[in-house]
């Protein structure tokens, strides 16, 4: 199975923050979720600039975490939901659907391994 995110870059940003691995992921998993909720229910309530502020913040730790299909997804939700572009910005919500899952659990599997 392909790795939706880059492991080493867990081993980094331990070495860099001082924090045990499994608490860095813990954290970002926890922030990635809470942020992926808010664009699921903007988008539901049509608010698009709030799909846009959720999406840059999620988009923040997949950077962190270099787990490109996401970041890829989330870059493209919220150049849409900027750009008011709502059949667009649902077209790349289900492309964040797709890829959020895989890597949410592959996360939640290195934070506990860690």
């Amino acid at each position: 199975m392909t790795a939706y995110f880059d492991l080493e870059r867990i081993a980094e940003l331990q070495d860099v923050m001082g924090t045990e691995a499994g608490a860095i992921v813990a954290s970002m998993l926890r922030n990635m979720t809470a942020a992926i909720d808010e664009v699921e229910a903007a988008f539901a309530a049509g608010e698009l600039d709030r799909v846009t502020q959720a999406a840059h913040l999620c988009r923040n730790d997949a950077l962190m975490l270099n787990a490109k299909p996401l970041l890829e997804a989330l870059t493209a939700l919220e150049a849409a939901a900027r750009d008011l572009d709502e059949s667009r910005a649902r077209e790349m919500l289900g492309q964040l659907r797709a890829v959020w899952p895989v890597t949410r659990d592959q996360l939640a599997d290195a934070g506990r391994s860690s």
